[in-house]
């Protein structure tokens, strides 16, 4: 791979909450069809950590803010399938307190997504196969 294909650092939340009878993943199905089932993630900002890139995008995808911990799980290099791009993807597990099983949000800040409409729902981790491999490291979850 040669630097000009490398691109970015972006950040993933793999979000759970305790449901009534186990652990609750986080995803929202993109809008356009082809863009699957996904989890929150985004570009870390010049500047930026990842931990803060993560906190912020959750944020701004799903409105969810104040977690009871952000930890990190691992780091990986993702080869776009039909792109000559190749993303470096810090994968994190954030723990939310939240009693809605579905919502609607509005992407805010200034991003590629912003204005977008997501539909937020619950899974259990690892039941439904997530878009461009966002489900490589489920297993990290404890």
């Amino acid at each position: 791979m040669t630097e000009s294909t490398f691109t970015e650092e972006k950040a993933y939340a793999y979000v759970t909450r305790d449901g009534a009878e186990s652990r609750e993943l986080l995803v929202f199905e993109h809008p356009n069809p082809a863009g699957g089932v996904q989890i929150p993630k985004g570009g870390i900002e010049d500047g930026e950590s990842p931990r803060e890139a993560v906190v912020r995008e959750v944020k701004e995808e799903s409105g969810l803010t104040g977690f009871e911990s952000v930890r990190p799980l691992t780091t990986d290099v993702w080869q776009h399938h039909e792109k000559p791009k190749a993303y470096r993807r810090h994968f994190f597990h954030l723990i939310a307190k939240e009693s809605r099983d579905q919502w609607r949000h509005t992407v805010t800040g200034d991003g590629e997504d912003e204005g977008v409409v997501y539909d937020y729902f619950w899974i259990r981790p690892g039941s439904i196969p997530l878009a461009r491999e966002m489900d490589d490291h489920i297993g990290h979850l404890r």
